[in-house]
């Protein structure tokens, strides 16, 4: 699978990059590009995809965008993002305590649920009668390491 990915991003390169002076990243491009993203101290969390984005519609975290604005197809960069600028800080108040009777049968220690409203939680904690759910992103307060290669600038004109 890695290598039919890695083959589909070299030929977005290469088709991109026959003839003239590549695009550069401006209001407005569309943008198709590759992404890994790691979390330090996570052990095994790794996210790696190809994404499309508009340039300047504020698809991606600020700091992203500022730091793609002028790359081109072949372009690579690193960018260190904060838990603030993604999922924002961790928040004390997102835990909630509720009987472990309103849970379903068989839930555990770090299983995701949804609540009435919809929003998910991590149980983090279960005991003989109660469970704690944390209604934070798992990620919300962590920082995290983004590494980005450029495959393709659609010029907004």
């Amino acid at each position: 699978m890695a290598m039919v990915t890695g083959l589909g991003c070299l030929g977005l390169l290469w088709q991109h990059n026959v003839g003239a002076e590549s695009a550069r990243i401006i209001d407005g491009s569309n943008v198709t590009y590759f992404y890994q993203i790691t979390a330090p101290g996570e052990a095994g969390f790794e996210v790696r995809k190809i994404g499309q984005f508009v340039q300047g519609q504020h698809q991606l975290p600020s700091v992203v965008e500022r730091a793609v604005t002028g790359m081109k197809p072949g372009d690579k960069k690193k960018v260190e993002l904060s838990g603030e600028e993604v999922f924002g800080p961790y928040d004390a108040k997102k835990i909630t305590t509720v009987p472990k009777s309103d849970l379903p049968p068989g839930i555990k220690e770090g299983d995701v649920l949804a609540d009435r409203a919809g929003r998910e939680a991590t149980v983090t904690r279960l005991s003989e009668r109660s469970a704690v759910l944390d209604h934070n992103h798992p990620l919300a307060g962590k920082s995290l390491r983004m590494k980005i290669t450029i495959l393709r600038v659609d010029d907004p004109s």
